[in-house]
């Protein structure tokens, strides 16, 4: 398992399409939120990212497809996703930069009911 439970606040259901730019390398991945809170996110990708990294996550503005919204965040950690008959190979769990305004962000964010509870230590 990641790393012990770190929470304050509550996580929220959701799946919401991203894409995620690996800022030390200018590399842009497809992947999906899957959860947040106020102060961060699980997320899928195909693509192995290292605790430490910068993030920056880009999703278009619900109503407003020609609206990108973006906020930088940190890796906390990334596993391998077992078995990989999932959609993506890697979980990963982020820390928001709160630096950055991100007020918004969870109006972008689809709540579903339901669904594989994630192991997210966020």
């Amino acid at each position: 398992m990641p790393i012990d439970e770190q929470r304050t606040g509550d996580r929220y259901n959701c799946e919401t399409p991203v894409i995620i730019e690996e800022c030390e390398t200018g590399q842009l991945y497809d992947g999906s939120i899957y959860n947040y809170s106020r102060k961060g996110m699980y997320l899928e990708l195909d693509h192995q990212l290292n605790p430490g990294a910068e993030i920056r996550i880009e999703m278009e503005k619900s109503g407003i497809p020609s609206f990108p919204e973006s906020c930088r965040a940190r890796v906390i950690w990334c596993e391998e996703i077992p078995g990989a008959v999932v959609l993506y190979n890697y979980g990963i769990g982020v820390q928001h930069d709160l630096t950055v305004k991100s007020a918004h962000m969870a109006d972008k964010l689809q709540v579903i009911a339901g669904g594989l509870i994630k192991d997210d230590s966020l």
